[in-house]
């Protein structure tokens, strides 16, 4: 079975959610909210990070938390690392 690759935005985001707990927190209270709301927040953030011209893997990472599976994944391997 082939494994696809990891944009490494994505891998560098999820790493930073392992090591900053705030972060970490801010992440996981996304997860209460309805997906068209956390959705938009990721689309915000996004822009907001396009507009500052921040790291582009960055950006397109947060981008793409929009799609429910990226988040998902994301957040199940925040769990799996952190032990929670």
């Amino acid at each position: 079975m082939s494994r696809l690759a990891v944009p490494e935005g994505i891998v560098r985001f999820t790493h930073a959610l392992v090591e900053d707990a705030s972060l970490r927190a801010w992440f996981f209270s996304l997860e209460r909210l309805p997906d068209s709301t956390r959705r938009a927040a990721f689309a915000q953030m996004a822009e907001q990070m396009s507009a500052g011209r921040e790291d582009p893997e960055l950006t397109t990472a947060a981008f793409s938390l929009i799609r429910p599976e990226v988040y998902d994944a994301v957040r199940k391997s925040v769990v799996e690392r952190c032990g929670l």
